[in-house]
């Protein structure tokens, strides 16, 4: 994608202006998610700021929530998935490929539903 001056965007079309948008858009969130990810995990596992939590099976909370440790890796760890995926994701930017960029950004929702899934068990 090389655009050198505005009348590029007349060329690319609206849908392609819209798919970058959204693609940009989705690189933004999934990247916050691991990077707040990462956070909680040097929060509790390198910081030691445990006491703000309501640990254990206060509250309905996830299983992950059990004690600091169990919630340090499960954070450590979807920071990683997301990191992975995200990188993934990039390489198929680079590669111009529309088709793997959709690939890549389904695999990004699909483990952010897992995320989800994952903190409804109890």
């Amino acid at each position: 994608m090389n655009i050198n001056y505005y009348g590029d965007f007349k060329k690319m079309g609206l849908k392609n202006i819209l798919f970058w948008i959204g693609t940009g858009l989705a690189i933004l969130f999934f990247g916050m998610l691991a990077v707040v990810s990462y956070s909680e995990w040097w929060t509790i596992k390198v910081k030691k700021h445990t006491s703000g939590y309501p640990w254990g099976s206060i509250n309905d909370n996830p299983w992950y929530y059990d004690n600091p440790e169990i919630y340090s890796t499960v954070m450590l760890t979807e920071g990683i998935v997301f990191t992975i995926a995200l990188a993934i994701l990039t390489t198929q930017i680079i590669r111009a490929k529309k088709s793997r960029i959709l690939y890549s950004l389904l695999l990004c929702f699909g483990l952010f539903i897992l995320m989800i899934l994952n903190g409804t068990i109890k």
